[in-house]
């Protein structure tokens, strides 16, 4: 099978899991809000998981990306054994780091509660320190799992195995959503208990999904081991460097690897630790404060995150493949990779991302219930996710092209943008505020890297800008049919009046069309044919009316 096949295999089996993930992780918010009661009582969740996320990330210290990089470009080279002698080491060495992280998030619990509560604002709150401390000290169990099975995920990835990655990653989300929406329902609705526990109970399924996507990966490994023998016994590369040659390299391609995972989390910590008191700065009373964080760091953004999905995917792919092919110099090929990544996930992202901000109102109905400022925060943090997976692909394509350091300023300069901008914004626009904030920093952040991808990996951008245009012309086409419908359902029904029957069946109608339109054109126009090559006939042959 060519590279390019692989990759576009890779991509499917990646964008169909993380989708999968995606859908799940924004459908079970349906049950879980109608049994917290609301976005208040979502909050201390929120509190939990941004904390979690930045130690998942340091705790790995960027070695699942790296010991991806690491074995393709090794397996490339035919230098198996080094591979081998790697990844066996790696995985030892990622058991010890979370241990470590999970002592270290566990006995620094307080610390950060104390900071996450004094940026609360003013007025009163609900969540006090002591219950952040506690939820904090619950999740951080699962650090000491989640590193491992994200390393073993790496391994995988880079002998261009995409299957494992997927299969664990859906296990691990429905067994994570079963023990969360289980074990809240009992807390509350059997065992009349608190919502505190309800929310401990929720973060502790972390855990329990990590053990079941590390049996997985388990029984992959079993069938693939007699495969990696048989490339082992193929070594004739001569190669053999040692475990402090290794871990140099691999320390090299880790720490920007960490940058990279962490800046998003960093992100949403910004907001954390400034929203409600540029609320507060703003005049906005206390009692409001936590709801509406709770809709920018947890309701809305479990939305936005389903167009990203894509960008997931793309970015583990693509590095493997980039990698190989820079090693082996083949410019061409990686110019190649580069334009069929970014065109197809603009492809999808585009239109996804401006679908949701234009049917905003019927989709947070739909998910949550009828609520102004969770509908205008999504409004505003809709098309924002096509930055974010602009911003996710681009890094990957960065570090595939051995410039990861160069990362780094890359990011260090965007997380200055937000923290500078992030309270102005907020004072002036209120929590959508925070979401533009997130924009620019991200925005800028992309055309660093672009910037970087054009000069070192001898990409030519010039021809990415007529498909580029053609897939923009075709995602607003595609907006005007859905705001005529959209528009004709709405005409009798009074938008604060909207309830969930009423949103789920707009979204029945309007969605179709959207999707109908969009790939009409891009077929009808060549677009599809330039985007997705020989499988946009495929798709033809079995679709007819494309």
């Amino acid at each position: 099978m060519s590279d390019q096949k692989k990759m576009f295999r890779g991509t499917f089996l990646l964008t169909a899991a993380t989708f999968t993930t995606q859908i799940l992780g924004m459908l079970y918010l349906i049950p879980f809000y109608s049994i917290m009661g609301g976005e208040e009582n979502l909050a201390l969740y929120g509190y939990a998981y941004t904390p979690y996320t930045i130690m998942l990330s340091v705790a790995a210290a960027g070695v699942p990306g790296a010991v991806s990089k690491f074995v393709a470009k090794y397996n490339a080279l035919g230098a198996y054994e080094t591979s081998r002698k790697l990844y066996k080491s790696s995985l030892l060495v990622m058991m010890a780091s979370g241990v470590i992280a999970f002592l270290a998030l566990y006995f620094m619990a307080p610390v950060i509660a104390e900071a996450q509560s004094a940026a609360g604002g003013s007025g009163e709150h609900r969540w006090s320190t002591e219950d952040i401390t506690s939820i904090i000290r619950v999740i951080s169990f699962a650090v000491i799992v989640v590193p491992f099975m994200a390393t073993w995920r790496g391994i995988f990835q880079g002998h261009e195995s995409f299957g494992p990655t997927s299969v664990s990653s859906v296990v691990e989300q429905i067994l994570r959503i079963a023990v969360l929406l289980s074990g809240a329902f009992i807390v509350i609705n059997v065992l009349d208990g608190s919502i505190k526990t309800a929310n401990e109970i929720a973060v502790f399924a972390a855990f329990v999904g990590a053990i079941g996507a590390t049996v997985t990966l388990a029984v992959f490994w079993r069938k693939r081991k007699p495969m990696m023998a048989e490339q082992l016994a193929q070594d004739k590369s001569g190669i053999n460097l040692s475990y402090e040659d290794m871990y140099k390299e691999i320390i090299r391609y880790g720490l920007p690897f960490i940058i990279v995972s962490v800046s998003i989390p960093v992100v949403l910590f910004i907001d954390q630790m400034t929203h409600n008191n540029a609320l507060s700065l703003a005049g906005v009373p206390g009692s409001l404060q936590d709801s509406w964080f709770g809709m920018l760091n947890l309701t809305t953004h479990k939305l936005v995150m389903i167009p990203t999905a894509f960008a997931s995917a793309f970015a583990i792919t693509i590095l493997p493949f980039i990698t190989k092919n820079y090693q082996q110099k083949l410019f061409d090929n990686v110019h190649s990779q580069v334009k069929s990544m970014i065109l197809m996930l603009l492809f999808f992202v585009i239109p996804a991302g401006i679908g949701m901000m234009i049917l905003s109102a019927p989709i947070y109905t739909a998910f949550y219930s009828y609520n102004e400022i969770g509908i205008m925060i999504l409004t505003f943090y809709a098309p924002v996710s096509i930055i974010i997976s602009l911003f996710s692909v681009t890094c990957s394509i960065v570090q595939g092209i051995d410039k990861q350091h160069l990362t780094f300023y890359v990011v260090i300069i965007m997380l200055i943008i937000k923290a500078g901008i992030n309270i102005p914004l907020i004072m002036n626009f209120y929590t959508p505020g925070a979401v533009m904030g997130t924009a620019i920093a991200l925005g800028a952040g992309v055309i660093m890297n672009l910037i970087i991808i054009k000069k070192h990996g001898k990409i030519r951008f010039r021809a990415f800008v007529a498909p580029i245009f053609k897939i923009i012309a075709c995602a607003l086409m595609m907006l005007l049919s859905v705001e005529v419908v959209y528009y004709l359902l709405m005409m009798n029904i009074n938008m604060e009046d909207m309830t969930k029957m009423t949103s789920v069946i707009t979204l029945v109608i309007t969605v179709p069309v959207g999707v109908i339109v969009y790939l009409f054109i891009g077929f009808k126009t060549g677009l599809a044919d330039e985007v997705l090559g020989e499988r946009a006939e495929k798709i033809r042959r079995r679709v007819k009316f494309l």
